[in-house]
């Protein structure tokens, strides 16, 4: 009876323990994430294989996750992205956030450029109450689709212009397999005989 009871005691001892320390680690991490700064980015792209809690880069480092994404209301073309950012992220007024593919997977991150040390820390200028916002840039990808038409014209350009000298290029061939002793002209000759030729069958007509 006495043994029972103190195994009753032990166990619920343990349980209080491992209640208490769960309590811990969540308040613990709660008081980390009070810190950080929610900052807003808009997209005037798509933003497509990028997803919550992916990660957010400065410069190649992680400073931060994807918090939420919407459309905006007013403006359905642009894409609103709210960031979580440890608060020593420097995050300044010239800040630019781009979008940048994440090998072949079609995956993408946030990833944060610029912020020169004389200018202001963007958190600091942002009124009260207000949600910081990062300017955001369009992506290499985006910007590539973009050129893309522009890309296909001049290769139709190129196309035409390769068509046609295969035109020419035939036109010779042609000429020479009727003639071959237009290889052994000089094109200085050639040129005579064309003019001479053109001259003998005007001449009758101007009499």
């Amino acid at each position: 009876m006495e043994s029972d009871r103190r195994y009753f005691v032990e166990g619920l001892f343990i349980v209080g323990f491992l209640v208490a320390a769960a309590f811990f680690f969540v308040w613990l991490a709660n008081t980390g994430k009070s810190d950080d700064i929610v900052y807003r980015i808009r997209f005037a792209e798509s933003v497509s294989g990028l997803s919550l809690g992916d990660a957010v880069k400065y410069h190649g480092v992680d400073v931060g996750t994807v918090k939420a994404m919407r459309l905006d209301s007013r403006d359905p073309r642009i894409v609103e992205v709210d960031v979580r950012l440890r608060k020593e992220a420097p995050v300044k007024t010239d800040t630019k956030a781009t979008l940048v593919l994440k090998g072949i997977t079609g995956v993408v991150y946030v990833e944060l450029d610029g912020g020169t040390p004389e200018a202001r820390r963007l958190a600091d200028v942002t009124p009260s109450g207000q949600v910081p916002e990062i300017p955001s840039e369009k992506s290499r990808l985006a910007t590539l689709i973009d050129q893309l038409p522009r890309v296909v014209e001049k290769f139709s350009a190129l196309e035409d212009q390769a068509r046609k000298v295969v035109t020419d290029i035939s036109g010779v061939t042609n000429r020479i397999k009727e003639d071959p002793s237009l290889l052994l002209r000089s094109p200085k000759a050639e040129e005579r005989k064309n003019a001479e030729t053109g001259q003998r069958f005007v001449s009758p007509g101007q009499h």
